[in-house]
């Protein structure tokens, strides 16, 4: 068993698919659950917030982009991470306006081992995250600065995920090079935002570990 008994709530409007992969999460040793909807999913997190979130893209009435700020919103399930998936294309204009908002981005159809691959993934990212922020304040770090300095490996990582898939559409390399001078305002926006994060993440890293 994978699971560690983590609260996940798997939100899709296909009946069976949500039955299927809430009753497999929970046979992996999840402690799982599902909803149909955002505003189920909504009404859910509210009762209990869970430990993770899946979150499925082409809903209706309510897609999962509008469902994600609404959980956003709510204060208890602000920091709880969110793997969004969809079978539709990821466009760089639901990057710049989301991507700072999720932890991970599955393309359907999804298998259970990549599933499990992401909320592990995940898990792992925040664990070191979580380790590397006390190596920041046991450094003498500042509270602001070392929660930025964490925040900062955070969006690197899922940005670089993000630039994974884009590429997949978008003239993008995995590094970040554009390989066409055709002008794609918002790509060129999303590379220079990721290359302020890494030129900022490494003048902190940097200033804490400077001696």
């Amino acid at each position: 068993m994978v699971g560690s008994r983590l609260k996940v709530l798997y939100v899709d409007d296909e009946a069976l698919l949500k039955m299927a992969f809430v009753e497999t999460l929970k046979q992996q040793g999840f402690d799982a659950r599902g909803a149909l909807s955002g505003q189920e999913a909504i009404d859910l997190i509210h009762k209990d917030v869970p430990d993770i979130i899946i979150l499925d893209v082409m809903m209706k009435p309510m897609d999962g982009w509008e469902t994600l700020l609404h959980i956003k919103e709510h204060e208890p399930a602000r920091s709880v991470p969110i793997i969004m998936q969809t079978g539709k294309s990821l466009t760089i204009k639901d990057v710049l306006r989301y991507g700072n908002l999720i932890d991970d981005y599955l393309i359907k159809p999804v298998r259970l081992p990549d599933l499990i691959r992401s909320i592990e993934g995940v898990g792992n990212r925040n664990a070191e995250i979580h380790q590397k922020k006390d190596d920041a304040l046991k450094n003498g770090a500042d509270p602001t600065t070392a929660h930025e300095y964490a925040e900062l490996i955070k969006r690197i990582q899922v940005e670089q995920r993000l630039i994974e898939i884009l590429g997949r559409i978008y003239p993008i390399q995995r590094d970040g090079t554009i390989e066409t001078d055709l002008e794609i305002p918002e790509l060129h926006e999303f590379v220079h935002q990721y290359e302020n994060h890494k030129n900022r993440f490494e003048e902190l890293k940097t200033q804490i570990f400077a001696f």
